[in-house]
């Protein structure tokens, strides 16, 4: 689907109702999508498939958007139950030291995410993105990992829209370059993905028209369900996007095509 539709549309008809979603949406997303339609349904919104029928259409937007965040609370909370895994006795000799650094890690997991999410929306300021709270922002330096799943669904809005303007080119290039480098293979995604949306970004700030016809299909876009796993993935993208000089080289050489073209 393209990026002037939104991710997901509820289709009603007489015998049954249908929901369809953007096939390239990554799992957490793509599961967001459904809830928040689904939470139409339960919600009894009424209006057609854009929900333009309905006066204030930001305000069922908002309280689908927040059902959905609940609904999957609530889904994640029953697969724990269901998990063979928390009948299993619990492993002696962990120690506090490996506790306390696997903390820091998720910390440090926050924080990328956070650096992440305020580089997409300082590059992407024209676009609205659905919110799940109709209250005043929170400053985003206190976001924690509580707010980690609306973080990361929020980062994959952004990446959707900025989806156009990712190239296949470059992604080539920049896991050429990183395997040059002799990186490991998720170092090598995270170089990839973090120069191409590098470059994206810059694209469409320079007005840059969207590639035709090749657009990458971002090797984040299949990524985990669970928000922990998720996160982890997108933070060391996220680190690669403001730290790695593989990621800065690979952005001039794509960058200055971008500038002769428009001038």
């Amino acid at each position: 689907m393209g990026v002037d539709l939104p991710p997901g549309l509820l289709v009603r008809r007489p015998d049954d109702d249908s929901i369809i979603v953007d096939s390239a949406l990554p799992a957490l997303a793509r599961t967001q999508t459904v809830l928040h339609e689904v939470a139409h349904l339960v919600l009894g919104h009424d209006g057609d498939v854009l929900h333009d029928g309905l006066a204030p259409a930001i305000e069922v937007e908002v309280e689908a958007e927040l059902a959905a965040d609940l609904l999957y609370q609530r889904l994640m909370r029953a697969a724990a139950a269901a998990s063979p895994r928390r009948h299993r006795p619990a492993r002696a000799g962990l120690g506090l030291g490996r506790a306390a650094s696997a903390w820091l890690a998720d910390r440090r997991t926050d924080w990328h995410l956070l650096q992440l999410w305020m580089t997409l929306r300082d590059g992407i300021p024209d676009v609205a993105i659905v919110r799940a709270s109709t209250a005043t922002p929170a400053p985003v330096e206190i976001r924690n990992r509580r707010q980690r799943h609306r973080t990361l669904i929020e980062i994959h809005e952004a990446l959707r829209v900025l989806r156009p303007w990712c190239s296949s080119r470059v992604l080539a290039s920049a896991t050429a370059r990183a395997r040059r480098h002799r990186l490991d293979p998720d170092e090598v995604v995270a170089v990839a993905d973090a120069a191409t949306i590098a470059v994206a970004l810059r694209h469409r700030r320079t007005s840059q028209p969207p590639t035709t016809g090749d657009t990458a299909l971002l090797t984040t876009l299949h990524g985990p369900l669970d928000v922990l796993s998720e996160a982890r993935r997108l933070g060391q993208m996220a680190r690669a996007l403001h730290d790695s000089p593989l990621v800065v080289a690979e952005a001039a050489r794509w960058v200055p095509v971008a500038t002769s073209s428009a001038e």
